[in-house]
């Protein structure tokens, strides 16, 4: 009986030391895993831009995923009906020369903010000529 009650104690003791070594204070910081670079530059974007051969206008573009990892589809630039693709590092993008449309367009820009994508591109309208535009794409 008196090893029952020895075992008991010990138990007991145990157990309250077990309990009260778990502080939630000690649990380390989960930190969240590596979030997708493409995420940030998502969405529908209000568009101000200014061409070297057409002056400026203003439209509505939209932002998505494509299938490959680090690539990001931009509609409607330069009035396009089709998406251009681009390749995201960080809070850059560039626009890896494509044609679209029968135009060839290429170009880079920044995420300057949340809310703001700074963009510069190219587009080759015939066989000598190409139209600088500068873009400002606003959330």
């Amino acid at each position: 009986m008196k090893k029952i009650i020895q075992l008991s104690i010990a138990t007991a003791l145990f157990g309250a030391l077990f309990i009260t070594s778990c502080n939630p204070a000690d649990d380390p910081t989960v930190t969240p895993a590596n979030t997708d670079p493409r995420e940030k530059f998502h969405g529908n974007w209000s568009v101000s831009e200014n061409s070297k051969d057409y002056g400026t206008s203003t439209y509505n573009c939209t932002i998505t995923d494509s299938s490959q990892a680090s690539y990001i589809f931009i509609a409607y630039l330069y009035g396009f009906n089709k998406k251009a693709y681009s390749i995201v590092s960080g809070s850059t993008l560039s626009i890896p020369t494509q044609i679209i449309q029968g135009n060839s367009l290429s170009g880079n820009g920044v995420l300057s903010n949340a809310n703001q994508i700074n963009l510069t591109y190219y587009v080759q309208t015939t066989g000598t000529h190409y139209d600088t535009i500068t873009a400002v794409l606003t959330k």
